[in-house]
């Protein structure tokens, strides 16, 4: 296991501020900044429709040079609205956790795909994927914007906003983070509100002098909406932590089908 591993739990959540507004102008009406318009985009996505969806969820780890494990797969309904959210688990994805659980008693190095699946599949990314809105001003917050132009996405000339973000490291972690690079790119549709994000998130460091580590998260989210929901349609994970000689990759595609 890296001695780095607390560090793998770095996450863009930092809370959003009142610091994104624009001042009024003195001479003239507000004029507002490209973040100000984004978070007044997503501010009227208050998330109150309900919604039922179809998720697909595919993840597999790598780790160091051993031969990678097959994929997990596994399918969900996923339910929210004003009650909150509910997740439900069909009777064959659960029976095939559980025979790979009994494999697994009687062999320790047995694979447990879906298991790994179903544990992949947090509630917590869930309720993100239900309503983006939240995860997207964490990234706004506190960060500066690089870059405001029209940049194709699938062949469609879009606006789109290139942030420095601050990811948050926890005050134990913070002494051995030396370097820190973190980006994130959104593209605009034309009433300003978000089809797509790219981030990305470098760590580099260094414990106890001589063990050096990298850890870098890319994360590609396709959004749509829902009556007053902003939904994370596609999202695509890659992750890699490197240090004390040992190396860790995790992928994921989840995707989401809205049902009727």
């Amino acid at each position: 296991m890296l001695l780095v591993a607390p560090l793998l739990l770095l996450a863009l959540a930092t809370p959003p501020t009142d610091t994104l507004s624009a001042p009024a102008s003195p001479s003239g009406p507000t004029r507002l900044d490209p973040v100000a318009q984004l978070v007044g985009a997503l501010a009227r996505l208050p998330a109150t429709h309900p919604v039922r969806a179809r998720v697909d969820h595919r993840v597999s780890f790598t780790q160091g040079e051993d031969d990678p494990p097959p994929a997990g797969t596994v399918t969900a309904t996923a339910w929210g609205g004003p009650e909150g959210i509910r997740i439900g688990w069909s009777p064959a994805v659960l029976s095939r956790a559980e025979t790979e659980e009994r494999a697994r008693l009687a062999d320790p190095e047995a694979r447990t795909p879906t298991r790994d699946a179903i544990g992949d599949l947090r509630t917590l990314a869930m309720a993100r994927a239900l309503d983006a809105v939240p995860e997207l001003l964490r990234d706004l917050a506190d960060a500066k914007l690089l870059e405001d132009r029209m940049e194709p996405l699938d062949g469609v000339p879009l606006r789109m906003l290139r942030f420095q973000v601050t990811p948050v490291v926890a005050a134990r972690d913070r002494k051995y983070v030396k370097d820190i690079e973190a980006t994130a790119r959104i593209w605009l549709g034309p009433d300003g509100v978000p089809v797509a994000e790219e981030r990305r998130v470098l760590l580099k460091g260094r414990i106890f002098l001589i063990i050096t580590f990298e850890i870098e998260q890319k994360d590609l989210f396709r959004f749509g909406r829902n009556g007053d929901r902003l939904l994370v349609l596609r999202q695509e994970s890659e992750s890699r932590s490197e240090g004390a000689s040992e190396r860790r990759d995790r992928h994921a595609l989840t995707t989401l089908t809205l049902l009727e």
